[in-house]
């Protein structure tokens, strides 16, 4: 649920990248293809999304496990 909440609080560009790449499993490629940009500026919108998911979730009380590596 928080996890859903944080995508849902993303720029749509972002959201669609996100859902693309994880629920329907797109490669960034052909992530890249539907929208018109290339696969490194889709990497890009990837990183970003995920640090803007992070900092949403760490806000609610939730931590990546990766923090404690």
């Amino acid at each position: 649920q928080k996890l859903n909440s944080a995508l849902q609080q993303l720029p749509e560009r972002h959201k669609q990248v996100v859902k693309l790449y994880y629920e329907a499993d797109t490669s960034m490629r052909d992530i890249g293809g539907m929208l018109g940009v290339d696969e490194s500026r889709i990497s890009q919108i990837h990183k970003s999304a995920l640090a803007k998911m992070q900092i949403i979730l760490s806000g609610s009380g939730v931590s990546s496990a990766a923090a404690f590596c």
